[in-house]
């Protein structure tokens, strides 16, 4: 028999009548508390309940997710002004995600507390190499957080996804994908944080499965380098587009024989947050040589490069990221300077 510290009560789902004159449709679910045992009595208060988010919830899902992403590698607490125009698109009272419809925000609440909530809609991301396939749509979980200890909230928030993502037809379920990110979420390329693990591991128990990932690598106070030869003659050209914050993004271009055979593109982390902290930093959202240029030394020119002009400029740290199975890459960022900050993750599950 499992013990009390493990018992949670099932959820109970109100309904009111649907007003198009179908069938009734859950409008809000009771979730009777987790009983803890011991001292520690914060889940044995009043009943939660799982609600449609309306923009009178604002301020309180704002705390929620400043909450949620506090521990997480460059993430920043976000204004009402940052956050209140992505979770429009769940309300219908917005344009949301270009790639998204059928959008929806459900909050978890005990009393007037917010401990979860959930974003979702239905998309898929396009694939410019092949515009002329059709992509099936998806169920997507844009941003899915339950606070810590509140188990039973989690899971009701995650089933009334899944009811969603069933009247809306789909039969599958992307988690965290990093097209869909809130914008001001990690930086480009991130999937679930690591530090999320208590989301992760209610998506994994919920059989969800890793079929993406992204790891992240910082080098803060990094030294200004002197870029190595390498074994390839090339043209180097440097590009300094103005984008987020107040310092520019470079892209260094190496040419060979009239043909661009290498890039490295760096971005300011303030495309990524309005937060003073994130001005200092460097994201080097690309770092690509064609094959027949790999392994001569080119890469590892670019990113030196890169790295001591855009100190020269004001930036101080770097961060990068490479796909969790690019090992080739790993061992060269992790033996250069870089140390490993997250593992990033999408996950995915059939209904």
């Amino acid at each position: 028999m499992p013990s009390p510290s493990r018992r949670i009560h099932p959820a109970r789902w109100t309904a009111a009548p649907d007003e198009s004159g179908g069938s009734d449709v859950p409008t809000a679910i009771e979730i009777a508390s987790p009983l803890t045992g011991g001292t520690d009595d914060r889940d044995n208060g009043p009943v939660m309940a799982v609600i449609p988010y309306t923009p009178a919830m604002s301020d309180d899902v704002q705390s929620a997710y400043n909450i949620a992403i506090r521990d997480v590698p460059h993430c920043y607490p976000v204004d009402d002004a940052e956050l209140a125009p992505v979770l429009a698109g769940g309300t219908g009272m917005g344009q949301g995600h270009d790639d998204l419809r059928a959008e929806a925000i459900l909050v978890a609440r005990r009393g007037r507390s917010v401990v979860g909530f959930i974003h979702v809609g239905v998309g898929h991301e396009p694939d410019a190499s092949s515009r002329d396939v059709h992509q099936a749509d998806r169920g997507i979980i844009r941003f899915f957080w339950y606070a810590r200890g509140y188990r039973a909230a989690g899971q009701a928030l995650l089933d009334a996804a899944h009811e969603h993502f069933r009247r809306e037809g789909m039969n599958r379920v992307e988690a965290f994908h990093n097209h869909f990110r809130y914008p001001f979420y990690h930086l480009n390329h991130a999937y679930l944080s690591d530090r999320l693990d208590h989301v992760r591991a209610l998506l994994q128990f919920n059989r969800y499965a890793l079929f993406q990932g992204e790891v992240f690598f910082d080098w803060a106070d990094y030294p200004p380098p002197d870029p190595a030869a390498s074994d390839v003659p090339v043209e180097i050209s440097l590009d300094w587009p103005q984008k987020g914050g107040d310092k520019p993004s470079l892209v260094v271009r190496a040419h060979r024989d009239d043909e661009q055979i290498g890039e490295c593109v760096c971005d300011s982390c303030a495309e990524f947050s309005r937060n003073a902290a994130a001005r200092d930093w460097l994201f080097v959202n690309w770092l690509g040589v064609n094959d027949e240029y790999q392994a001569k030394g080119l890469g590892r020119h670019l990113l030196q490069r890169a790295l001591k002009e855009m100190h020269a400029v004001g930036y101080r740290h770097a961060a990068i990221s490479t796909d969790w199975k690019n090992y080739r890459a790993f061992v060269f960022y992790s033996n250069y300077g870089f140390r490993v900050v997250d593992w990033t993750y999408g996950l995915a599950r059939e209904l």
